[in-house]
């Protein structure tokens, strides 16, 4: 069997750290969860019961464990609480990567997921190897395809009735980052600006 993934802690910003996620952070998970605006996009119904937590909580430590995926809690380190979570199912074989992410409502519009996600993708090109990097949105979801954009990922098209959830068919915005593309991206921006 195939090491389970060290223990990582990736700081973000001044504002984030990137911890994995523990069995005692399920009440945060709860918290957040629970929030019908949260989950308002998300492929599961916001949870009703702290057993449900629980049981994501479980399923995510073992994907890490199994090299299957990778989550991590995003703390803010002004509050050192969880304020939501973000990471990746991971396909070595293709060397690719399917994000998730979602945070706690009361933090949306300060580029905290952002700053997030900078740090997971990096990880994920540098550390894991990946070479693509997918996430799927749905369609009235501009907050997330805003964001995703933001980080240079190119939408490919819409998937009809990609999934069923919430007694629904739903479409999908595909969205992609190739690890050249990214490396381009963060060339271009670190060089000086001429102004």
């Amino acid at each position: 069997m195939t090491a389970p993934f060290p223990n990582l802690h990736l700081p973000a910003t001044a504002r984030l750290q990137l911890r994995p996620l523990e069995v005692s952070d399920a009440q945060r998970i709860f918290d957040i969860w629970s929030d019908p605006e949260v989950m308002r996009f998300y492929d599961v119904a916001p949870l009703t019961r702290i057993g449900q937590a629980e049981d994501v909580v479980t399923r995510l430590i073992q994907d890490m464990a199994e090299r299957s995926g990778i989550r991590w809690a995003i703390v803010s380190t002004n509050e050192m609480r969880v304020i939501g979570t973000c990471g990746f199912r991971l396909n070595f074989a293709f060397r690719s990567a399917s994000l998730g992410f979602e945070l706690e409502r009361r933090y949306w519009g300060q580029g905290l997921m952002r700053e997030a996600l900078d740090a997971a993708i990096a990880y994920a090109y540098d550390h894991l190897g990946m070479n693509r990097i997918q996430a799927t949105t749905n369609l009235d979801n501009h907050a997330s395809a805003g964001l995703l954009a933001s980080l240079g990922f190119v939408e490919e098209g819409v998937m009809r009735q990609w999934g069923y959830w919430k007694d629904a068919f739903h479409d999908v915005r595909l969205l992609s980052l190739i690890q050249s593309d990214h490396a381009a991206r963060q060339a271009a921006l670190s060089r000086p600006n001429p102004d």
